[in-house]
């Protein structure tokens, strides 16, 4: 079964509600604020907070996320020639369109043992992708490997029904790629380099997201690998900074891609609970995007 993204396509007489709801996402109900939240954004900073969201980026089928172990990078964030970003950044522009959609990526925050004690690593010769919608890892991707190893990948996931796809198949393909374990992604503008709104927000909204996700046990980080928790990491430029927080969101379970905007502190509890613990429900006038991609079995 080819991956089920459904996309934009509606007239603009349609509300965004509408739109939403017509893309299988349900509405929610709740606040998106919470009254008892303290934090704040420097009152400094200043965001567009007036522009209509929707439709403000473009939809996508694969977001490859190189790691790098930074929390911010140089303004092109995967510029620099001879790296593992650089390398998987030139293979997604050759490509272009694949059967699975345009292809994004980024550099990350998350991090591994090997890239203090490996030179490989630490000279960015070689590194671990983290593969989205499909919460897979391709680990120890060597610069040389990319262009093989990428396509091969995106041959089988185009090729494949996915709700009989196992990850031995992919593995018996590809022997790097492993599963990743969590039920969900949030992942947060960091780059200051591009914008200090966002190096500004970022943290913040990340340290509130960690202090809940500990109290619901749901706290995850690379050093811990259990089951079904929620990794929030930073990521490079994604396009919006004038609507920090960008805040992007994958479930495994539902296949639901949820990019929301105009994030702030007393959001954070809402957004865990609603977009994550409750299946994706959203608020229209936070959404630029939302997808709907397969469901993740492993």
């Amino acid at each position: 079964m080819a991956i089920f993204n459904k996309i934009f396509g509606k007239s603009e007489k349609q509300s965004s509600e509408d739109q939403i709801k017509e893309l299988g996402f349900e509405i929610s109900t709740c606040s998106e604020t919470c009254d008892d939240c303290t934090a704040k954004f420097p009152k400094s900073l200043s965001f567009e907070e007036n522009d209509k969201l929707w439709h403000s980026t473009k939809p996508y089928g694969l977001h490859l996320n190189v790691s790098t172990g930074r929390t911010d990078w140089p303004h092109d964030a995967t510029g620099k020639s001879n790296t593992l970003s650089h390398a998987v950044a030139s293979w997604a522009s050759k490509h272009g369109d694949t059967p699975i959609g345009t292809i994004k990526v980024t550099c990350s925050s998350f991090a591994s043992d090997e890239m203090y004690s490996d030179e490989d690593y630490i000279t960015e010769q070689t590194g671990d992708v983290l593969v989205l919608p499909y919460f897979l890892w391709i680990k120890g991707l060597k610069i040389t490997d990319v262009d093989k190893i990428l396509s091969k990948l995106v041959y089988i996931l185009s090729t494949s029904e996915h709700d009989k796809l196992q990850v031995s198949d992919i593995q018996s393909q590809i022997p790097q790629v492993i599963p990743d374990v969590n039920k969900a992604y949030i992942l947060l503008c960091s780059h200051r380099t591009r914008d200090k709104r966002c190096g500004i927000t970022a943290p913040i909204m990340k340290r509130e997201m960690e202090m809940y996700l500990r109290e619901l046990d749901l706290y995850r980080d690379m050093c811990d690998t259990s089951p079904g928790g929620v990794n929030v990491g930073f990521i490079n430029h994604i396009g919006g900074h004038k609507y920090a927080a960008n805040v992007i969101i994958y479930l495994k379970q539902s296949g639901k891609n949820i990019w929301l905007a105009l994030c702030k502190p007393n959001n954070v509890r809402p957004i865990i609970d609603e977009c994550i613990l409750h299946g994706g429900k959203v608020w229209p006038d936070k959404v630029r995007l939302v997808q709907k991609f397969d469901p993740i079995e492993w």
